[in-house]
Order: structure tokens, then C-alpha cells, then sequence
């Protein structure tokens, strides 16, 4: 079988390592070279403690040591993650990544898929130079997926939440070795500081259309001056969006609405294709984090092609799916609702300050070792146990 995989980031390089180890012939395209994600760019101690390779990667990453979570009205509390957690170079891991597909057998083409069809039981991948034919198709192209579209699954709006930020220099020889994230109170979303290995990512994420991308600029600036004020003045005083120390950045993320958990297809019946990553909206829309599920949707669909292909959607359900819709019927009491008389976010961070039961949980979601599903349960047994 020849498999055609579009997007050569971590799920699709992912996909092309697991494949090709397996004996299959695997082509993975992707114009872009290496890139930035518009990202914080953690990695949970979940994933690395998974999926090995990552512990071992030479590909830069920062190692973190603590973890505070404020609020809109200056309530804060640090969590200490228990097992290690990291921030890669999302362009390094994916350099990595690459790398690490091409060592195991997969053909990378650097070519945009300009055209793509099913004809006579095949697929015909057109690029500007060739024709591949293949017999399956994986689209891996991220939260704007055109293969997503191609093969007819619909996201909307309301299935998206819009970040941006700046990408921001660090002198050498600074390390911080701590993650700051801030939540917006009146949105859905938040701020973060995310540090790498030679810069910080600032950015902010809400739902799409929720607000303007000018008030989520003037959010962030505010936020980003009390962490460096001169860059944030060096940022306002210039005429466009990048600045020498700052590299602005946007993105749609997947934030997937209970409606379309319930009926969403990461895969066809008859076979012929399948979608894993952001482009088949495997992110937490609590959090925003897709790394782990970009992995982990890429290993079941490796485990599914090399056995039953028709398996793919029942093991990325049962596996993970669950967990994300939970997380969608939870986003709205998360960020908008309220527990004993105050939002529910300052509740939790009061709570988990305060007491240590509730710390120990917040830490353990953090780490993706406590998921949506039992949290309430959890919680409640937490508030008797120190």
C-alpha cells in the first residue's frame, strides 16, 4: 500500500516514521520547510512520558520548573509539575521529526498538493512538477486544512478560537525555566508566557469572533508590559505588526463545539483517506494543546492501516475522543460559569492556593494525567484530603 500523507509536521511525520518502520511506502508532503507554530509549544509530561522518542530528541527544548496560573483580578496560584515537562522549538522538533521519517524509509517531497482526486480507486496528488498516486490519503495540514475540505468535512466558526503574539528574543545566556498563563475573566481563553530555548512566546487565544484581533493585541501588550515593558514600547511605536526583537504571529486553532464531536468523521467508511492532528480538530478547546493528541492520532492510524483501517475512528474515540467532548461540555462552565458564589476560574485558583488536595489536581491536569472525565469527582474528593 502507498500512502500519501499532506503536512509534514509532527502528526504527519509522526505518521511517516510509525508507517515506514512498518514496511510501508509512505510519501509525505509539505512546502513549507521547518516552521514556528503559533504556539506556546509545551509538551506535557503525558507526551513524553508516552511516546519516548521525545525524551531523547536532540532537538532544542527548555525543560520547566514551575507553572502559575492568575486570574483577570490578580488571584495566582504556582503549581510544581511532578514529573518533567517541556517546551520544544516547534520548528526544531519538526526539522526532527522530518528527519526522523526520511531516516526510517518515507519519500518527502517539498511541494504544494495544488489538486487532489479519487479516479479508478486510487488518489492523484498534483503538484507543480508530478503526479503521485496513492492508495490512501492522510491529510496532516493543520487547523486550516485543505484536505479536510477536499474530502468534505465541514468545520465552521464556531469550531475555532484565534490566537496570536510575539515572538520574543532573549538575551544570551537568560533562561526562565517558568510558564505564566492568565485568564481573560470576561473570555474564553487566556494569556501565556511560554519561554524557549533562545525566546519567549507571548500570545493570547479566545474564541473566534468572540472579540476583535485589535482588542486581543491591546490584551496581550498590556500583559506583555509587565513582563518586559521596553519591548512592549518598542512594539507600540512601530508602524508594523514585527519589530527586530519581536516577531508577531496569528493562527485559527481547532476548539471543537459539543455539536461537532457528536458527529464528526476523522476517517471515510470505504477506506480511502483519514485525517489525524489539528486538521481532524484533535486539540483540547479548554487549553489549546495538540501536541499530544497529534501523536497519539498518528500512532492509532498507523496501528489501524497496518491491521484494519476501518478500526481508525473507533480507536481515536475510545481512546481520546471521549475526553475532548468532555472538555467541550466543560468549557463553558470552565470560563463563564461559577462555583460557591464566584467565577468558576477564581474558585479554583483560590482553591488550589489554598489547599493542597486541589493543587495536587489542577497539577495533575496540567500534566494530562488527570482528564475531563471523573474531574468533578475528583475534585469534590480532593476538597477532604490535604
Amino acid at each position: 500500500m502507498h500512502i500519501a500523507i499532506v503536512g509534514a509536521g509532527p502528526a504527519g511525520s509522526h505518521l511517516a516514521h510509525e508507517l515506514s518502520a512498518a514496511g510501508a511506502r509512505v510519501t509525505l508532503l509539505d512546502a513549507r520547510p521547518p516552521w514556528e507554530k503559533p504556539c506556546g509549544g509545551g509538551v506535557t509530561s503525558k507526551a513524553l512520558q508516552e511516546f519516548a522518542f521525545l525524551q531523547t530528541a536532540d532537538a532544542p527544548k527548555q525543560m520547566i520548573g514551575s507553572l502559575r496560573f492568575g486570574t483577570s483580578t490578580a488571584r495566582a496560584v504556582n503549581v510544581k509539575p511532578s514529573k518533567p515537562f517541556a517546551i520544544y522549538s516547534r520548528a526544531e522538533m519538526a526539522r526532527m521529526m522530518r528527519q526522523r521519517a526520511m531516516d526510517a524509509g518515507a519519500q518527502l517531497i517539498n511541494e504544494r498538493v495544488e489538486k487532489s482526486e479519487f479516479v479508478d480507486g486510487h488518489w492523484k496528488l498534483a503538484t507543480a512538477s508530478q503526479t503521485i498516486k496513492a492508495d490512501f490519503l492522510v491529510g496532516a495540514d493543520g487547523a486550516s486544512s485543505v484536505i479536510r475540505r477536499r474530502v468534505g468535512v465541514k468545520f465552521t466558526e464556531d469550531d475555532f478560537a484565534y490566537a496570536l503574539g510575539w515572538r520574543v528574543k532573549t538575551p544570551v545566556g537568560q533562561t526562565l525555566t517558568h510558564v505564566d498563563v492568565e485568564f481573560l475573566g470576561d473570555l474564553a481563553g487566556y494569556l501565556w508566557l511560554f519561554p524557549r530555548t533562545d525566546h519567549i512566546s507571548y500570545g493570547i487565544a479566545s474564541g473566534y469572533r468572540a472579540t476583535s484581533p485589535a482588542e486581543l493585541k491591546k490584551r496581550l501588550l498590556v500583559y506583555l508590559k509587565k513582563h518586559d515593558p521596553s519591548v512592549a514600547a518598542e512594539i507600540e511605536a512601530s508602524p508594523t505588526p514585527s519589530t527586530p526583537r519581536a516577531e508577531f504571529y496569528a493562527a485559527m486553532i481547532p476548539a471543537l463545539s459539543v455539536k461537532r464531536w457528536n458527529e464528526l468523521k476523522a476517517s471515510d467508511a470505504a477506506g480511502r483517506w483519514a485525517l489525524i492532528g489539528d486538521a481532524a480538530g484533535f486539540v483540547d478547546p479548554i487549553t489549546g494543546e495538540g501536541i499530544y493528541y497529534a501523536f497519539k492520532s498518528a500512532e492509532l492510524l498507523a496501528k489501524a492501516l497496518t491491521t484494519k483501517v476501518e478500526s481508525y475512528e473507533s480507536l481515536w474515540r475510545d481512546a481520546f475522543g471521549g475526553e475532548l467532548q468532555r472538555a467541550a461540555q466543560l468549557e463553558e462552565m470552565f470560563y463563564h460559569g461559577s462555583y460557591a458564589g464566584r467565577p468558576t476560574i477564581e474558585r479554583m485558583v483560590q482553591l488550589a492556593k489554598y489547599h493542597p488536595g486541589v493543587r495536587r489536581v489542577v497539577r495533575d491536569l496540567v500534566a494530562g494525567e488527570q482528564g475531563y472525565v471523573g474531574l468533578k469527582k475528583r475534585l469534590i474528593k480532593s476538597l477532604f484530603s490535604f
